[in-house]
């Protein structure tokens, strides 16, 4: 039977790329995209549910798929507080959770935070998105899947210094350390791909799966073109 899956995070660095795959691949019939506002996106598979985020559960009747794939995140630049910053990192990821639970169809929710995720990181990024992994966690959904890149890599509509010096540094670091590095960046297609693979293989249950496991799951996937060549 085929899929309806629903992103949240469409228009971000993994997120627009997993949209592409889902469109792809045979195994959905629908996609739909949550978004605040309407995206270029045109595809017959495709459905755009647009939000207020602040008041996700009153649109908890749209809200509903088999497979949720949520990838929303923003900047402490974009954000301009901890507080607004902590809504979409956190609240907003937390609420679509509490959705998909009570949805009859739900099936799987996987989403994407970051490497060294912990409630306890002196890094307010990282320790936010690990106090997201942890109310998740608690949630107990039937089928919970944690994807926690490192470094993201590919095309940003917005210059981001730390990331851009990173993509000259972290190569030449692995180079002079002979490929020993723990901390190597990833493509944010790697990404899409791994969550593409893992939304269509029967798993339940939680799974929590750092940067290496992520390139793992993209290598041994069967892309769509493949699919359809």
């Amino acid at each position: 039977m085929k899929k309806t899956a629903l992103v949240a995070g469409a228009t971000g660095l993994i997120g627009k790329e997993l949209v592409y795959y889902l469109l792809s691949d045979p195994a959905y019939d629908k996609v739909k995209v949550v978004t605040r506002k309407s995206t270029k996106i045109a595809d017959n598979k495709l459905e755009k549910i647009l939000v207020d985020f602040k008041s996700l559960k009153d649109h908890a009747d749209k809200l509903t798929a088999n497979h949720y794939f949520i990838l929303l995140g923003t900047t402490m630049r974009k954000a301009k507080s901890k507080e607004k910053f902590y809504e979409v990192d956190f609240t907003y990821s937390y609420q679509l959770a509490e959705i998909a639970k009570n949805d009859p169809g739900f099936e799987k929710f996987l989403i994407a935070t970051t490497y060294k995720a912990s409630p306890h990181s002196m890094i307010f990024y990282n320790r936010v998105k690990g106090q997201l992994e942890e109310a998740l966690k608690a949630i107990n959904l039937k089928s919970l899947h944690i994807f926690q890149p490192s470094l993201l890599l590919g095309f940003r509509n917005e210059f981001r210094l730390f990331e851009e010096a990173s993509k000259i540094i972290l190569p030449i670091l692995e180079m002079i350390t002979f490929g020993q590095i723990k901390f190597k960046a990833i493509e944010a297609t790697t990404v899409a791909k791994a969550m593409l693979k893992v939304g269509k293989e029967g798993i339940t249950g939680l799974h929590v799966y750092p940067s290496h496991i992520i390139e793992e799951l993209a290598i041994s996937s069967l892309l769509p073109e493949d699919i359809n060549a």
